[in-house]
């Protein structure tokens, strides 16, 4: 669960993919505390499994189907992409409750200041 808060923005570097998986890297610093492998981190809102990480990245699991069906499969080396740590039950109940799990991708129509 997360709340939909952004902690960080992290920075694309790399995304390698295979015929069954594919595994995003993305540059972080905030995030990485207390980090372990297995945690759950948003990704521009969608939710993926994070399978290592150092000092200074991530890396997560990515299915082709979420590629698929989210902006990430769109990234190039450098982008900006909002991260998001999973809520504890000890965390304020700030923003909003949701799963990150992605059902569709809009667009937006127009922005006014």
């Amino acid at each position: 669960m997360f709340t939909g808060l952004i902690a960080e923005l992290g920075t694309f570097r790399n995304l390698t993919e295979s015929a069954t998986s594919c595994q995003l890297t993305v540059a972080a610093s905030t995030v990485l505390r207390e980090l372990r492998v297995g945690d759950s981190m948003a990704v521009n809102g969608a939710c993926l499994t994070v399978v290592r990480f150092d000092a200074h990245s991530f890396t997560a699991d990515v299915m082709p189907e979420t590629l698929r069906r989210t902006t990430l499969h769109a990234l190039k080396l450098g982008d900006r992409v909002n991260l998001e740590r999973t809520l504890r039950p000890v965390d304020r109940l700030d923003g909003h409750i949701v799963t990150g799990h992605v059902e569709g991708v809009g667009q937006i129509a127009s922005v006014t200041p």
